[in-house]
């Protein structure tokens, strides 16, 4: 008989989705009650997503030393499992495994110690390969990204985002979990990683801990299921991104610089015409099957990375709907990256994609000040309009920057100084979608930050100072929407809000909220002598 659940809650609850798996849950209850962490601290919650045949009365007949509680659903997909768990559970952190691991006896202890009293994180516990099951090659390939994840936060590489959360060896605060409404149960996939970013927004901060090993024993078999899955996830994807658009982590466009050269035209072939790359990727599957049969896992590795990538492409594609609105999200999300975060093709290819987005702002404001628009082609409005030069030669020094080619980058700033009589240094950001109007005159720091669509008219400056209140030196943050007009000059480590207008003329060196309108003095206007003399 299993223990009853205390009326005391405890410090920890374990949530198991399972279906299908009695013998596999059974392993793992077994094995939860031999941890080294007191039974009467934690409780478990089991729901059976549809199984058939049910598992509830197998489990509920084990004897096992904790509270353990048994639920029941119609099959409506693991998120909506663990959610309904997580409603009925007690602890102050929940756990979350998988019901085909396996788990040490201190695992609940590790966990728990990634939880000190006070603290607001969501702990990624490391999920390996069962050394006494050979996982089939698809199986292994997700396992690698979690090592590789591991290896590279233990090296200072990287650090885990809410994105990186995954579901099979997870844990958090209860009330972090249910402040932010929990799993969302319209996506059947992601859900994980959508859930992870809402956290993160919310305060919480990510951690790996390596010392809470989950090993996996997965009993799927199936290359077809396996490559069908990979095209959900890049749909799934794109739905996460889109719900949170200003998030660069959630992109799904992040995992396409990260792969290798070789590969990439053939992931953007992926996801503007899916069906001519499907009969590669099958042929390169089974070349990988082939090649693990011969030892050569490396390859075979490499292999089922290029499959699911281009499955994982196909399903963008079917999300965006169109060729056009796949390279719009391409474009959207080379602008709103860093570009430290590309390879140097990514830079290039960030350069053509910011210098596009200067023009699209450019036509945005056509469309609403000019009674008769100009020319529409980004040539044209290099050849006519001064302002925009001045923006293309920018990111052209930018482009040298972020390649190093740093006497390039200075060679350009001293042109854009001498050709237009504009001073902005190499290393001010200015965001993609920001305009220039006339130029001439413009002074930028190396540390002012522009936000995308503002505007800057001609004399501007963007000058470092020293804050009159904290002594910190800086230059300006404008957010985004930002218009500062004709010869205003912005000094010192303030922050203009989004959507102010700076008017002409104004000395400005204190920080002002969203949507303010900041105007300088009225001029002075009196009458001259009676003689009319000067």
């Amino acid at each position: 008989m299993t223990a009853p659940m205390g009326s005391t809650p405890p410090l920890v609850s374990v949530v198991v989705a399972t279906y299908n798996r009695a013998d596999s849950v059974a392993r793992l209850l077994a094995q939860l009650a031999g941890q080294t962490l007191p039974p009467d601290r934690f409780e478990v919650v089991v729901v059976d997503d549809g199984s058939t045949p049910p598992v509830g009365d197998r489990l509920t007949a084990l004897c096992v030393p904790y509270g353990l509680l048994v639920l029941a659903q119609q099959n409506a997909g693991p998120a909506a499992a663990r959610h309904a768990a997580i409603l009925r559970s007690r602890g102050d952190v929940i756990v979350i495994v998988d019901d085909d691991m396996s788990i040490a006896p201190d695992f609940l202890t590790q966990h728990l110690a990634e939880h000190p009293r006070g603290s607001r994180r969501v702990v990624l516990g490391w999920v390996r390969a069962d050394p006494g099951t050979r996982l089939r090659l698809f199986e292994r390939f997700q396992l690698v990204a979690i090592e590789r994840l591991v290896a590279d936060v233990r090296a200072g590489r990287a650090h885990p985002r809410g994105s990186n959360l995954y579901t099979g060896n997870v844990s958090f605060r209860r009330d972090d979990y249910l402040a932010v409404g929990g799993f969302d149960p319209t996506f059947r996939l992601s859900e994980d990683s959508e859930l992870g970013i809402r956290l993160e927004r919310a305060g919480a901060t990510v951690a790996v801990c390596d010392r809470a090993v989950a090993l996996h024993a997965s009993d799927h078999t199936s290359v077809s299921a396996w490559m069908r899955r990979g095209k959900e996830y890049g749909a799934a994807d794109l739905r996460v991104s889109e719900k949170h658009p200003d998030l660069v982590s959630a992109d799904p466009w992040r995992f396409f610089f990260a792969v290798s050269p070789i590969s990439r035209p053939l992931l953007l072939g992926s996801a503007l015409a899916p069906s001519l790359l499907r009969p590669a990727a099958q042929l390169a599957m089974w070349s990988g099957i082939a090649l693990d049969k011969l030892g050569a896992e490396r390859l075979a590795l490499a292999a089922t990375t290029f499959v699911y990538g281009v499955q994982y492409y196909a399903g963008v594609r079917v999300q965006a709907g169109s060729r056009r609105r796949v390279l719009a999200g391409l474009r959207r999300y080379l602008n709103r990256v860093r570009s430290e975060e590309l390879p140097p093709m990514g830079r290039i290819a960030k350069f053509v994609a910011d210098v596009r987005a200067d023009h699209d702002a450019i036509r945005r404001a056509d469309a609403k000040y000019q009674s008769t628009p100009r020319s529409p082609v980004l040539m044209v409005s290099l050849v006519q309009r001064i302002g925009y030069q001045i923006m293309v030669a920018y990111r052209v020094m930018r482009l040298f920057r972020d390649l190093r080619l740093t006497l390039m980058a200075k060679a350009t700033s001293r042109y854009i100084r001498h050709f237009y009589a504009a001073d902005i240094h190499w290393d001010a950001d200015l965001a993609p979608g920001t305009i220039i109007v006339h130029g001439v005159g413009l002074v930028v720091s190396h540390s002012a930050r522009v936000g995308p669509g503002c505007v800057l008219f001609q004399h501007v400056t963007l000058g470092e100072s020293i804050s009159r209140e904290t002594r910190e030196v800086g230059a300006p943050t404008l957010e985004s929407d930002v218009h500062v007009g004709p010869g205003a000059s912005l000094l010192g480590p303030i922050t203009v809000g989004r959507g102010s207008k700076v008017m002409a003329g104004v000395v400005l060196m204190d920080s002002v909220p969203a949507y303010s309108l900041v105007e300088g003095p009225a001029p002075v206007v009196r009458v001259r002598s009676s003689g009319g003399t000067s």
